[in-house]
């Protein structure tokens, strides 16, 4: 996220001047036309050393859980009576998150100085997601304010839930390969010296298989800092690529069409889409301006593209179903489904249903995929552990023969 510095005027013609942060200047840009603000100037702001140096923190987004357990707080003590200033003032005392506690106090702050709540939480979008500040805004217009924060509250148990499943599927093979590598490692460059040395002393001559393991090991010990150089040359030059516009391009390309794992980030990009859209549609909010907020919400640059495609089509009046077909990257049945959901007028239910079966899908491929992942994993990692324990293993051979002869 930059952060972007602007004048621009209002209803009336009154000069307004403020930073916000954004992703690009074309999304602060309606970011502000959204407030009803004329944008005459925007740049990005200077960056100081203390920003640069926080910002990796400050940026953060706050997690699924977190907003979760907020938004089902404040509607429950909303649906009770309690006071909106009150119930944020509860909710700052019990918050752990130092950074949301003070969101809070500010925001509490601001609405007993006679704001209303859209206002004092649209002041802290480096804290707030874009769809939880809009469904916010339109819960309050609508008088659905309780309704609307108990939709965002499932939405983010969701995303928490989907999160954690695939993190979860993913962990196992993860520590069974950490754990390889260490021991590998450990053979390699301890255990296997130690045993040769001894073995040297008898006068046994190491075979070809445990000399090739130790002219490796020889070679990294001898050109570490070569090695070591190279990798963060790679690593740095790749980094430095994926940030540019035309790397973050191919990079998310390239993850959408990977064999295994390409299918199940397509799967949770748009299970996002759906329940996004879905929510936002349902409180409301209008068709073009749910899918500027899809826009900033999905993480691909593949796909919000053909997002942002799909918008300048609704704008110009067109339903949904026919951009959304236009580009590959949805899937068939996606698009039947929105089209379908159009010509009967229930797309909101539509987009849940669609939601709930790409979660679903989702689970059924991290499992499959975690079914596959061992065993392949246990594969490989007993072919190189086996190479390495053959290669300690052949110079006790020979000296035992060599000794019985």
């Amino acid at each position: 996220m930059a952060r972007f510095v602007y004048k621009a005027r209002d209803a009336d013609g009154k000069l307004v001047r403020g930073s916000l942060e954004a992703k690009t200047r074309d999304e602060a840009i309606g970011t502000l036309r959204e407030r009803g603000l004329r944008v005459t100037s925007i740049q990005p702001a200077a960056k100081s050393t203390f920003s640069l140096l926080s910002a990796s923190t400050q940026s953060k987004p706050m997690k699924s859980k977190t907003l979760a357990v907020l938004a089902r707080q404040l509607a429950i003590q909303l649906e009770a009576g309690v006071s909106i200033i009150a119930s944020l003032q509860l909710l700052e005392e019990q918050s752990q998150d130092k950074r949301l506690a003070k969101a809070l106090n500010t925001m509490r702050l601001d609405i007993a100085s006679g704001s209303s709540l859209t206002n004092a939480i649209n002041k802290h979008r480096s804290v707030f997601p874009h769809e939880f500040i809009h469904l916010v805004e339109a819960g309050e217009v609508a008088g659905e304010l309780p309704a609307v924060l108990n939709q965002l509250a499932t939405y983010y148990e969701r995303t928490d839930e989907l999160h954690k499943k695939v993190s979860q599927a993913l962990m196992y093979p993860m520590l069974i390969g950490i754990v390889a590598v260490i021991v590998i490692l450990g053979l390699i460059y301890f255990i296997l010296p130690m045993l040769i040395a001894n073995f040297t002393s008898f006068g046994v001559k190491p075979p070809r298989m445990t000399q090739m393991v130790l002219d490796f090991r020889k070679a990294t010990i001898d050109n570490w800092y070569w090695i070591l150089g190279g990798l963060a040359a790679v690593v740095s030059g790749c980094t430095f690529y994926f940030r540019t516009e035309h790397g973050r391009l191919i990079r998310d390309r390239i993850k959408l069409k990977l064999p295994i794992t390409g299918n199940l980030s397509q799967m949770v990009i748009f299970s996002r889409f759906c329940r996004v859209m879905a929510v936002l549609l349902n409180s409301g909010i209008s068709m073009v301006r749910a899918l500027r907020i899809a826009e900033r919400l999905i993480d691909n640059r593949i796909v919000v593209m053909a997002i942002r495609d799909a918008r300048l089509a609704v704008e110009k009046g067109q339903g949904l179903t026919e951009p959304l077909r236009r580009r590959s990257v949805f899937p068939k049945m996606l698009v039947q489904m929105v089209a379908v959901g159009e010509e009967t007028g229930n797309l909101e239910k539509t987009l849940v249903h669609l939601s709930n079966f790409y979660d679903n899908e989702v689970s059924y491929a991290v499992t499959s995929f975690t079914k596959i992942l061992e065993p392949l994993v246990m594969l490989l990692l007993a072919i190189v552990v086996g190479f390495i324990v053959v290669s300690v293993y052949l110079p006790m051979m020979q000296m035992m023969t060599d000794i019985r002869f």
